[in-house]
């Protein structure tokens, strides 16, 4: 795996927010997406592969029919679930969206979406205390992880609570959306209740808790064909203390970076696009020193998407 390319999903907990594609009432997305370093590289980033499928529901709140969608100005409830599948996790979410406020405010939008993630045969012991021996740094490691997981690892359960506030700006030509993020982690792992979450791409401890920024913006060149720059920050904080029986933990703050752009294409009326997206990735942690060279740093995200919605009742927007 690690001489070659593979493809690894970003951020699918985004589910349908960045969809160029929605229409009130239901919605089907599924596809491939991914991202991974250079071949033979051993290092900063690890690669991994899945396929995701999602349905959501957007049950208009004001005077808006099925089958239509006021950029900018739409207020509604979504409910939406969703799966993904990959060679190290399969995960199962579920969650609630609200846009409520008036326009311009009706761009925001507040989610709690639960996550059950099953390690399957990947689950590796992170070590994150300051002093363990080995360090975060050895394991974190993609050369690492691929060495000892299936053969030398088992089945663990992630679970997350994530809070989110995400908004959306449409206009002709440009496209802009962020995601900014709060979850709070229970493992259940045979590694004294650590491991790496392989959706997210960090190490972390159970009643660890997760900051996570995304921004997605779009330029529009033609119906066809755009031009994209994604950034994520992800920061995987202390271990919660919520009172005082509950054992406190010294657990290294970690972060990592990736920025990326890229051409993307439309296809079918913009009901499937393919993305390829060249980036950058860095980590690092609390007075942690990765030294990752330049070369373990680049990254190449690849991801296809197709919507599918059930257009009953209007059918153009307003």
């Amino acid at each position: 795996m690690r001489r070659f390319f593979l493809i690894l999903a970003l951020f699918s907990s985004i589910f349908a927010s960045n969809s160029p594609f929605l229409v009130l009432g239901p919605n089907i997305e599924y596809g491939v997406s991914g991202a991974a370093a250079p071949a033979n590289v051993r290092g900063a980033f690890v690669p991994q592969a899945n396929a995701n499928f999602e349905f959501s529901w957007l049950e208009p709140l004001g005077m808006d029919y099925y089958g239509a969608w006021r950029p900018n100005k739409t207020n509604y409830m979504r409910f939406f679930a969703g799966t993904e599948l990959s060679p190290f996790y399969g995960v199962i979410r579920v969650g609630l969206g609200f846009a409520p406020l008036p326009p311009p405010f009706s761009v925001l939008e507040i989610r709690f979406v639960y996550s059950n993630e099953n390690l399957l045969l990947s689950d590796i012991e992170m070590p994150l205390k300051p002093n363990d021996n080995p360090s975060v740094s050895d394991t974190w490691d993609a050369g690492y992880m691929f060495d000892n997981f299936y053969s030398n690892s088992s089945h663990a359960l992630i679970q997350s609570f994530d809070l989110q506030l995400g908004g959306r700006y449409d206009s002709p030509r440009f496209f802009i959306s962020f995601l900014f993020h709060f979850a709070l982690i229970d493992i259940n792992s045979n590694h004294d209740k650590k491991s790496f979450d392989y959706a997210r791409g960090i190490p972390v401890y159970s009643r660890d808790y997760i900051v996570a920024e995304e921004l997605f913006a779009v330029y529009n060149f033609s119906k066809h064909f755009s031009f994209i720059l994604e950034f994520s920050a992800m920061f995987s904080g202390r271990r919660f203390q919520f009172y005082s029986p509950f054992e406190a933990y010294d657990k290294e703050p970690l972060y990592y970076n990736i920025i990326s752009a890229g051409p993307l294409w439309r296809f079918d009326d913009g009901k499937s696009y393919l993305s390829i997206s060249p980036g950058f990735f860095t980590r690092g942690g609390d007075g942690k020193d990765f030294s990752d060279s330049i070369k373990e740093r680049v990254v190449l995200s690849i991801q296809y998407k197709r919507f599918w919605d059930f257009r009953f009742g209007k059918t153009v927007n307003q």
